[in-house]
Protein backbone atom coordinates (compact mmCIF):
# COMPACT_ATOMS: atom_id res chain seq x y z
CA UNK A 1 0.00 0.00 0.00
CA UNK A 2 2.53 2.29 1.20
CA UNK A 3 4.59 1.53 -2.09
CA UNK A 4 1.34 2.89 -4.67
CA UNK A 5 1.13 5.81 -2.32
CA UNK A 6 4.63 6.65 -3.05
CA UNK A 7 4.34 6.46 -6.80
CA UNK A 8 1.18 8.60 -7.05
CA UNK A 9 2.66 11.06 -4.93
CA UNK A 10 5.53 11.08 -6.99
CA UNK A 11 3.42 11.50 -10.19
CA UNK A 12 1.63 14.31 -8.53
CA UNK A 13 4.88 16.16 -7.75
CA UNK A 14 5.78 15.35 -11.09
CA UNK A 15 2.51 16.93 -12.65
CA UNK A 16 2.47 20.03 -10.31
CA UNK A 17 6.44 20.68 -11.38
CA UNK A 18 5.53 20.36 -15.00
CA UNK A 19 2.63 22.53 -14.94
CA UNK A 20 4.79 25.19 -12.98
CA UNK A 21 7.21 24.76 -15.87
CA UNK A 22 4.57 25.32 -19.01
CA UNK A 23 2.92 28.52 -16.68
CA UNK A 24 6.19 29.96 -16.58
CA UNK A 25 6.90 29.56 -20.26
CA UNK A 26 3.61 30.66 -21.28
CA UNK A 27 4.50 34.01 -19.03
CA UNK A 28 7.74 34.48 -20.71
CA UNK A 29 6.83 33.66 -24.37
CA UNK A 30 3.73 36.13 -23.97
CA UNK A 31 6.03 39.14 -22.16
CA UNK A 32 8.53 38.24 -25.16
CA UNK A 33 6.10 38.45 -27.64
CA UNK A 34 4.70 41.97 -26.37
CA UNK A 35 8.77 43.47 -26.34
CA UNK A 36 10.13 41.82 -29.81
CA UNK A 37 9.19 42.64 -33.42
CA UNK A 38 8.23 39.60 -35.67
CA UNK A 39 11.11 39.83 -37.47
CA UNK A 40 13.33 39.78 -34.44
CA UNK A 41 11.73 36.90 -33.09
CA UNK A 42 11.85 34.62 -36.03
CA UNK A 43 15.77 35.20 -36.12
CA UNK A 44 17.50 35.75 -32.66
CA UNK A 45 21.22 36.02 -32.57
CA UNK A 46 22.77 34.66 -29.59
CA UNK A 47 24.45 37.41 -27.28
CA UNK A 48 27.73 36.72 -28.13
CA UNK A 49 27.22 37.32 -31.76
CA UNK A 50 25.38 40.62 -30.58
CA UNK A 51 28.13 41.84 -28.44
CA UNK A 52 30.85 40.76 -31.11
CA UNK A 53 28.71 42.45 -34.03
CA UNK A 54 28.93 46.21 -32.55
CA UNK A 55 29.17 47.29 -28.65
CA UNK A 56 25.88 48.58 -28.41
CA UNK A 57 23.45 46.67 -25.64
CA UNK A 58 19.77 47.74 -26.42
CA UNK A 59 17.86 46.76 -23.03
CA UNK A 60 14.38 46.14 -23.77
CA UNK A 61 11.66 46.20 -20.84
CA UNK A 62 8.45 46.38 -19.46
CA UNK A 63 7.75 50.68 -18.89
CA UNK A 64 6.04 49.43 -15.64
CA UNK A 65 10.08 47.98 -14.38
CA UNK A 66 11.01 51.27 -15.79
CA UNK A 67 9.12 53.45 -13.67
CA UNK A 68 10.04 51.39 -10.63
CA UNK A 69 13.48 51.71 -11.46
CA UNK A 70 13.25 55.76 -11.72
CA UNK A 71 11.48 55.49 -8.56
CA UNK A 72 13.66 53.65 -6.38
CA UNK A 73 16.39 55.88 -7.79
CA UNK A 74 15.11 58.65 -6.79
CA UNK A 75 14.30 57.55 -3.48
CA UNK A 76 17.84 56.43 -2.60
CA UNK A 77 19.02 60.28 -4.12
CA UNK A 78 16.46 61.96 -1.61
CA UNK A 79 17.69 59.64 1.72
CA UNK A 80 21.14 60.16 0.90
CA UNK A 81 20.42 64.29 0.93
CA UNK A 82 17.92 63.77 4.17
CA UNK A 83 21.07 62.14 6.36
CA UNK A 84 22.05 64.85 7.91
CA UNK A 85 22.59 64.09 11.69
CA UNK A 86 22.51 60.43 13.06
CA UNK A 87 24.26 57.01 11.94
CA UNK A 88 24.32 55.37 8.74
CA UNK A 89 25.93 53.16 6.35
CA UNK A 90 29.74 54.09 5.96
CA UNK A 91 33.41 52.83 6.17
CA UNK A 92 35.48 52.96 8.92
CA UNK A 93 39.43 51.99 9.59
CA UNK A 94 40.54 49.51 11.12
CA UNK A 95 43.77 49.36 13.10
CA UNK A 96 43.55 46.74 15.90
CA UNK A 97 41.42 43.51 16.40
CA UNK A 98 42.24 40.71 19.09
CA UNK A 99 41.04 38.38 21.30
CA UNK A 100 43.89 38.28 23.61
CA UNK A 101 42.20 38.85 26.87
CA UNK A 102 45.71 39.97 28.69
CA UNK A 103 46.84 42.69 26.17
CA UNK A 104 43.72 43.69 23.31
CA UNK A 105 42.17 45.95 25.59
CA UNK A 106 45.51 48.42 26.62
CA UNK A 107 46.58 47.76 23.30
CA UNK A 108 43.46 48.41 21.38
CA UNK A 109 43.71 51.87 23.52
CA UNK A 110 47.38 52.83 23.11
CA UNK A 111 46.78 52.61 19.06
CA UNK A 112 43.99 54.57 19.08
CA UNK A 113 45.71 57.14 21.09
CA UNK A 114 48.83 57.18 19.38
CA UNK A 115 46.66 57.39 15.70
CA UNK A 116 44.35 60.52 17.21
CA UNK A 117 47.41 61.90 18.67
CA UNK A 118 48.90 61.98 14.57
CA UNK A 119 45.70 62.68 13.02
CA UNK A 120 43.07 64.51 14.95
CA UNK A 121 40.42 65.29 12.75
CA UNK A 122 39.56 61.30 12.54
CA UNK A 123 37.89 59.95 15.57
CA UNK A 124 38.60 57.11 17.10
CA UNK A 125 36.70 54.18 18.35
CA UNK A 126 37.67 51.42 20.45
CA UNK A 127 34.85 48.38 21.06
CA UNK A 128 34.36 45.17 22.46
CA UNK A 129 32.23 43.11 20.29
CA UNK A 130 33.08 39.32 22.15
CA UNK A 131 35.53 37.93 21.70
CA UNK A 132 37.13 40.70 19.79
CA UNK A 133 38.59 44.11 21.36
CA UNK A 134 38.81 46.68 17.82
CA UNK A 135 40.14 49.81 17.53
CA UNK A 136 38.28 51.87 14.25
CA UNK A 137 39.27 54.85 12.78
CA UNK A 138 37.15 57.84 11.10
CA UNK A 139 33.75 58.02 9.73
CA UNK A 140 33.67 57.66 5.74
CA UNK A 141 30.86 58.10 3.86
CA UNK A 142 32.87 56.47 0.32
CA UNK A 143 35.06 53.73 -0.02
CA UNK A 144 37.84 56.05 -1.50
CA UNK A 145 37.66 58.46 1.25
CA UNK A 146 38.73 55.43 3.69
CA UNK A 147 41.21 54.09 1.44
CA UNK A 148 43.13 57.58 1.05
CA UNK A 149 42.88 58.20 4.98
CA UNK A 150 44.16 54.28 5.56
CA UNK A 151 47.19 54.80 3.25
CA UNK A 152 47.71 57.95 5.07
CA UNK A 153 47.69 55.86 7.95
CA UNK A 154 49.79 53.61 6.81
CA UNK A 155 52.46 55.77 6.28
CA UNK A 156 52.47 57.67 9.49
CA UNK A 157 52.33 53.86 11.26
CA UNK A 158 54.61 51.52 9.21
CA UNK A 159 54.16 49.14 11.99
CA UNK A 160 50.80 49.19 11.97
CA UNK A 161 50.24 48.67 8.15
CA UNK A 162 49.59 44.64 8.41
CA UNK A 163 46.43 45.16 10.42
CA UNK A 164 44.98 48.74 8.83
CA UNK A 165 42.10 47.47 6.45
CA UNK A 166 38.76 49.44 5.83
CA UNK A 167 35.55 47.64 6.79
CA UNK A 168 32.00 48.45 6.38
CA UNK A 169 30.81 49.74 9.39
CA UNK A 170 27.49 52.12 10.79
CA UNK A 171 28.76 55.45 10.73
CA UNK A 172 28.22 58.94 12.76
CA UNK A 173 27.34 61.83 10.40
CA UNK A 174 26.73 65.45 10.83
CA UNK A 175 28.77 65.47 14.49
Amino acid sequence: MNIRKSRFLKLLSLRCFMTAVLAIAATFSATYAQTTDDTTALCRPSIEEHIAADSIIIIRMPDALRERLRATEANEQEQARTVAHGRTGGYRIQIFADNNPRTAKNEARTRARNVVSRFADYPSYVEYKAPYWRTRIGNFRTHDEADKAAAEIKEAFPGYSREIRVVRDRIIVGE
